[in-house]
């Protein structure tokens, strides 16, 4: 017989700063599903936002641009790195829609981590809008809007 345990506290997370810090380098490992010579750049924004969720765990967001050398058929790449993310111990990953039809890539890891990979509409870059593993916060690490 299987013992049940209540949680009456939500279960600790990493540090912020490594938090984010593991969040922005898996970002940019998500942003090589797109293979190199297809893009023009990727730019990381330094800060992000801290949000809190229902259950009072704190997660980084943060967002990184794409932009290719031309427009880009994303589908098969997206379907590989559904194979390969979803592959990995901890981790899913699908493919979805946005709704004016333009591909979606959906990679969730461990600490509730989201990587949300969006291509543009004309197909010429793409937008990446990530999520941390849930993070600790000290009190008075985190001042004003952006971290």
């Amino acid at each position: 017989m299987t013992e049940q345990v209540e949680m009456t506290e939500p279960i600790a997370g990493v540090a912020l700063a490594e938090a984010k810090e593991q969040t922005q380098e898996t970002a940019l490992e998500v942003a090589k599903v797109i293979p190199q010579p297809l893009v023009a750049s990727v730019v990381q924004n330094p800060k992000g936002s801290i949000l809190t969720s229902s259950d009072g765990t704190h997660h980084w967001a943060g967002h990184l641009d794409i932009v290719f050398t031309g427009p880009v058929d994303a589908e098969p790449y997206f379907e590989t790195a559904v194979d390969d993310w979803g592959g990995r111990d901890g981790w899913t990953a699908e493919r979805d829609q946005m709704p004016d039809g333009s591909p979606q890539l959906v990679i969730t890891g461990p600490g509730e981590s989201v990587y949300l990979l969006s291509m543009a509409l004309d197909r010429r870059s793409a937008h990446l809008s990530t999520m941390s593993p849930s993070a600790d916060i000290e009190p008075g690490e985190v001042r004003g809007p952006s971290y």
